[in-house]
């Protein structure tokens, strides 16, 4: 599997010395509505077809998957990996942890 893990420190970190990564939330619309990452797009697993995506992205793009805790970021990357995508990282602890590092968010009013 290439599917890897990856700290939210670490992921922000590289967003910030690359300009800029894709990273996926794939949580429901109103739990991303709720609190998210401002670096995140919200594509939710209830409806994600890794088939279509597939078709909108390059492969070789470094994906970074990402959820409250870990578990349906896997399964989405999982489905990514299967899909083709070559370079995959479930971010450890979904946002649950990157709330708590102290990582920036975007909250609803």
């Amino acid at each position: 599997m290439s599917i890897k893990t990856i700290t939210p420190e670490d992921v922000f970190r590289l967003n910030q010395e690359s300009g800029g990564i894709t990273i996926i939330d794939v949580r429901e619309k109103d739990e991303f509505a709720e609190v998210s990452s401002p670096l995140a797009e919200n594509h939710p697993l209830s409806t994600f077809d890794a088939g279509s995506f597939a078709k909108k992205r390059d492969k070789k793009t470094q994906l970074f998957m990402l959820c409250r805790s870990g578990k349906r970021s896997l399964k989405a990357a999982q489905l990514l990996e299967s899909a083709g995508f070559e370079s995959i990282y479930n971010v450890e602890g979904g946002m649950m942890t990157w709330e708590t590092s102290g990582l920036p968010v975007v909250r609803s009013k």
